[in-house]
C-alpha cells in the first residue's frame, strides 16, 4: 500500500502545525514563568481590619514595594499579622497581574471588658480568653470582669479555663442580658452578677466548676419564672453549686443585697 504525495503533504502540514503551536505554548509558558518569578509588590492591601489599624498591619507583615511575590512566605505573613492582639486570623493571598498582596484579617470579637481593682477599664477579652487593648472609639455591652490581673500579654491567653468556658456559654447561648458581671473566685471557680431587672436588683450568683451550659440554662429559666415577676421579698444570692437545684436565698428584711 502506497501513500499518495497529496495525503503525505497534508499530514506533514498537520505535523508541522501541531509543532508550532505546542513550540508556542511552550514558549508562552516560559515567558510566563519568567514573569511570574520576577514579578514584585507594588501595593500591600489590607481588608478587614478595624481595631488593628491598616499600616500597623503591614508593618507587622514585613512586606515592601519590590519584593518578589514569589519568594514571599504566605504563611509566614501570616503568622506575623495574628501577634496583633485583636487579629483572630489572616489570610495572604497574591494578585499577579495587579502586583497585590491581600492580607484579609478577621478581628476578635469581644465577650467581656475587664476591669482594674479600681473598676477602671482594663482590656477586653474574648470567649477564647484572649485579651485586645481598649479601642480608641467603639464601646462593647459585655459584662464585666473582676478579679483578673490588669496587666496582660497580648499573644497568650490570660483567662483561666473557668472564666473561658462561662464566656463561650455566655457568647453561644446569648446571656450577656442577663450577666452584668463575672468575679473570679481566688480559687478560679466563677462568680457571676445578674443585670438588674425590673423588679429585681442585680444578685450574686455563685456558679461552682463543671456543667457551666446546663447551669446558664438553669439560670436562663429561672430568670423568666422569677426573676421577671414581681415580688414583695428581694433575693440575696442564687445558688447553682449544687446538681439540678437552685437555691435562692431572699432577702431579709431591712438589709441591702451583698455577696455570699
Amino acid at each position: 500500500m502506497s501513500i499518495e504525495p497529496h495525503t503525505f503533504g497534508r499530514w506533514a502540514l498537520r505535523l508541522a502545525g501541531l509543532g508550532a503551536l505546542v513550540g508556542g505554548v511552550i514558549a508562552l509558558g516560559l515567558l510566563g514563568w519568567r514573569w511570574r518569578t520576577s514579578a514584585t509588590v507594588e501595593h500591600v492591601a489590607v481588608r478587614g481590619a478595624t481595631h488593628a489599624p491598616p499600616d500597623t498591619v503591614r508593618r507587622l507583615a514585613r512586606v515592601d514595594t519590590g519584593d518578589t511575590i514569589s519568594e514571599i512566605n504566605r504563611v509566614l505573613v501570616a503568622d506575623r499579622v495574628e501577634r496583633h492582639p485583636w487579629v483572630k486570623r489572616a489570610e495572604v493571598t497574591a494578585q499577579w497581574l495587579r502586583r497585590t498582596l491581600t492580607i484579609v484579617v478577621t478581628e476578635r470579637t469581644p465577650a467581656a471588658l475587664a476591669v482594674d481593682p479600681q473598676g477602671r477599664p482594663a482590656y477586653y477579652l474574648d470567649r477564647a480568653g484572649y485579651a485586645m487593648p481598649l479601642p480608641d472609639s467603639a464601646g462593647y455591652d459585655v459584662p464585666l470582669v473582676r478579679g483578673l490581673d490588669a496587666r496582660y500579654h497580648p499573644i497568650r491567653r490570660i483567662a483561666p479555663p473557668s472564666l473561658r468556658r462561662t464566656l463561650g456559654v455566655l457568647t453561644s447561648e446569648k446571656s450577656f442580658d442577663l450577666v452584668a458581671e463575672i468575679v473570679m473566685q481566688p480559687d478560679s471557680t466563677v462568680r457571676l452578677v445578674t443585670a438588674p431587672t425590673r423588679h429585681h436588683g442585680s444578685i450574686p450568683v455563685r456558679l461552682g466548676s463543671g456543667h457551666v451550659p446546663r447551669k446558664i440554662q438553669t439560670l436562663q429559666a429561672f430568670a423568666r419564672q422569677v426573676l421577671a415577676t414581681r415580688s414583695e421579698t428581694s433575693i440575696q444570692y442564687i445558688d447553682l453549686r449544687f446538681e439540678d437545684q437552685v437555691v435562692a436565698r431572699k432577702q431579709p428584711p431591712g438589709r441591702k443585697t451583698s455577696a455570699p
